[in-house]
């Protein structure tokens, strides 16, 4: 791939929601294409301050009670529509993942270290999926914090449920994301 191809997917690349995601998701193996992609991220220290849990087509049922059990928790008195949207989160998608972070004590390597290596390795995993094709989005928000549910899904004391991803083929184009003023973000430094 030319310099100008890989900087034109890394310029195109966004957010893919699960509503505008389709069938077929990744293959197994595209999907282990995208977690060694994530696995060249920077990692002083080779700490892999990250992992992955996959949830299989026959699990979906299984995760998508755990969801609505989280949402009623949560908000006891929500709505036919937001349960039904919550379980929604855990079937709508072809493919998805949860990304947990777990930082391990080390005069070496701080914890913020580890969290951005953390970081670059989930945009190295959506830069992949964008890369071959597929549509890519990180959820979070207030059920990454459920006890419950973290510990249904094996996150450990001392990680964090950080977000699940969803990736799947685009079922329809994607507007691309609004320009941003470079400015906003990068200045030069004067003494």
């Amino acid at each position: 791939m030319s310099a100008d191809a890989l900087l034109a997917t890394l310029l195109s690349r966004r957010s893919v929601s699960p509503r505008r995601q389709a069938w077929p998701g990744p293959s197994e193996a595209q999907l282990q294409q995208m977690v060694q992609a994530a696995l060249r991220a920077p990692d002083h220290g080779r700490k892999l301050p990250w992992r992955l849990i996959e949830f299989d087509d026959s699990r979906r049922g299984e995760l998508a009670q755990l969801f609505e059990d989280e949402k009623r928790r949560r908000t006891p008195n929500a709505s036919a529509q937001d349960v039904e949207r919550a379980r929604a989160h855990a079937t709508q998608t072809p493919a998805m993942l949860a990304f947990v972070v777990r930082p391990e004590p080390d005069a070496a390597v701080p914890e913020h270290e580890q969290w951005l290596s953390a970081g670059a390795a989930l945009g190295n995993l959506l830069l992949a999926a964008h890369a071959m094709g597929f549509g890519a989005i990180v959820l979070s928000g207030d059920r990454c914090k459920d006890d419950i549910l973290r510990q249904a899904l094996g996150v450990a004391q001392g990680e964090t449920l950080a977000g699940f991803v969803s990736i799947g083929m685009t079922a329809s184009p994607v507007p691309p994301a609004a320009p941003i003023d470079v400015d906003r973000v990068l200045s030069t430094w004067t003494p």
